[in-house]
């Protein structure tokens, strides 16, 4: 590699790296001081990782240094072409992690997978076997052996007369393998600690002999989830109780102990949480130099959050997409609790527990979703317009998005909520929909037909209005009575200029839903809008009109 190309700046506060804008040939690259080189590694990813690594001269103090989940990334990135140079390189604590996320299945280990991993670590050669079967818990190792083989005879063997023996030449054991690889790949293995670690081997294959592997597999399990837990890992079950409902008018910030003692054997997490990018108020927050222990907290949380759910870890989009969305939530309570006051923000970022302030985040979107699902569940909640009713069905969802109609600068859109303005528009559009359940369940002088009424009918909000609008304005009672098709030549003299509606009609409309419910002028909006294109498109083709918001009969 004759030069590199510095990865993009990923201002991510406690990981800003100022030297952009021009390659760096090798020889600059390792005049950096150790911590400037790892923290241009941290910024890279995949195969651009690989090369800084593997390029850097003290590549063997580097690779140790990388945060478990930034190796593992990089290791699915890469695949197992390139995976062997990097676990080579690798400290057993790491490999011991690489193997607690990828090769289990439920409370299970995998066959198919301990099987793949055990190839790779028999391509990072001899050396480097002995040295992960003198140091990784020796369970762990025994129970990823004993998915693969059965020993039939061991040491007592050689008391044994046989002739059968003679064909043992060097061979301590006599082993059946699952299966032709697990015999090629494990023979390999075996055979390097039998020559190499014959103290280890032995202690390996009496292990072997001697565990049940259910008991076993239990007993690694336990201490792998515990390794987990410590990165923030955890059952999705227990995660989920991240979501635990905390009542906003109740929350008070601080209360936070030292975390600093959870944190200080822990690699650094930057490479992980520059997989997203703060916004707003977080980013400044986290602008100002954020210590290691804040650090390792929030990549704790994002942890949490993403065995909550469920993501999967291997992937860097989808860590992306998980820590962006944890982001959003994170400033979301900042701004709730601090405005735009930055030293307030930055206070209780430090001195509240971030899972907490998570807590409070979901809960502020939580409270807007349940109000949701109540005018869903309620009297008018079926009969929505697909403005509200998009709005509605937008904030039920997981996570709960704004969706704003188009204007004539954009299109209509979905976003998640993350800043206090956002929140805003969500409890403005909560309060008009309340306000239109009002309406039509206390001021309007009709009421609402029975659900097995409309069951199958297109009926909303807006064509029953309208279709009482339409009565009214022939003479006869404000109500949704169906009107006969013949009737709509009237309805365009009375409401429709060549190109607009009658002044006189659209200022009735919005009189009378402003006398009705002061604030509905929204919804007036709405109907007059429907109702010029519904009667512009019968007076254009009345042969082949299709009502879409007047409730026609057929006679």
């Amino acid at each position: 590699m004759a030069s590199i190309n510095l990865p993009p700046e990923r201002r991510v506060g406690h990981l800003t790296l100022h030297r952009q804008g021009r390659k760096l040939s090798l020889k600059e690259f390792n005049a950096l001081s150790s911590s400037e080189r790892l923290e241009i590694i941290h910024q890279a990813q995949g195969k651009q990782k690989y090369d800084l690594l593997l390029n850097a001269v003290d590549a063997e103090q580097l690779v140790p240094q990388l945060h478990p989940q930034e190796l593992y990334l990089t290791v699915n990135q890469l695949g197992p072409e390139y995976s062997s140079e990097l676990l080579m390189l690798a400290s057993a604590e790491q490999t011991t992690t690489l193997l607690d996320l990828d090769c289990w299945n439920d409370d299970s280990l995998s066959p198919v997978l301990s099987l793949h991993w055990l190839e790779l670590l028999l391509a990072t050669g001899p050396e480097k076997v002995c040295q992960l079967a003198r140091e990784i818990e020796p369970e762990l190792l025994v129970l990823f052996l004993k998915k693969h083989l059965r020993i039939i005879r061991g040491l007592e063997a050689y008391d044994d007369d046989e002739a059968e023996n003679a064909r043992r030449l060097e061979a301590l054991y006599d082993v059946e393998y699952a299966s032709e690889d697990a015999a090629k790949i494990i023979g390999a293995l075996l055979q390097i600690l039998m020559q190499q670690e014959q103290e280890c081997y032995l202690l390996l294959m009496e292990m072997i002999r001697s565990e049940i592997i259910s008991v076993l597999e239990e007993e690694v399990y336990q201490g792998r989830n515990n390794r987990l837990l410590d990165l923030g890992i955890i059952p999705a079950a227990e995660a989920r109780a991240l979501y635990s409902y905390l009542d906003p008018q109740t929350f008070t910030p601080g209360g936070k102990e030292d975390f600093r003692l959870e944190a200080d054997d822990m690699q650094h997490p930057g490479a992980l949480l520059a997989q997203a990018t703060p916004e707003n108020l977080l980013e400044e927050v986290l602008s100002t130099s954020i210590n290691h222990s804040l650090a390792v907290e929030l990549s704790m949380l994002a942890n949490r959050k993403m065995s909550a759910d469920q993501v999967d870890i291997s992937s860097a989009e989808a860590i992306s997409a998980a820590l962006q969305s944890l982001y959003r939530t994170l400033n979301l309570a900042l701004e709730a609790l601090a405005g735009k006051d930055l030293p307030k923000a930055e206070q209780i970022f430090k001195t509240t527990y971030l899972q907490r302030l998570y807590q409070y985040g979901y809960s502020l979107l939580r409270k807007r979703q349940i109000e949701a699902e109540q005018l869903a569940a309620g009297p008018i909640g079926k009969l929505l317009d697909y403005p509200e009713q998009l709005f509605i069905d937008s904030l039920r969802q997981k996570p709960p998005y704004l969706y704003q109609e188009a204007r004539d600068d954009r299109p209509s859109q979905l976003q998640e909520i993350s800043t206090l303005s956002d929140l805003a528009l969500v409890d403005r559009r909560l309060a008009q929909i309340r306000q239109l359940q009002d309406l039509f369940t206390r001021q309007l002088p009709f009421d609402l037909p029975e659900e097995d009424e409309f069951a199958g009918a297109e009926l909303s909000l807006t064509s029953l209005f309208l279709t009482a609008i339409a009565n009214q304005l022939l003479g006869r009672p404000f109500a949704p009575a169906p009107l006969t098709i013949d009737l709509l030549p009237e309805l365009c003299e009375k409401s429709l200029q060549t190109d607009d509606l009658q002044p006189g009609f659209h200022q009735d409309v919005h009189q009378l839903v402003d006398s009705l419910c002061p604030g509905c002028e929204f919804f007036s909006q709405f109907c007059l809008e429907c109702w010029f294109e519904e009667l512009t498109a019968y007076r254009a083709e009345p042969e082949s009109y299709q009502s879409s918001w007047l409730q026609l009969s057929a006679t």
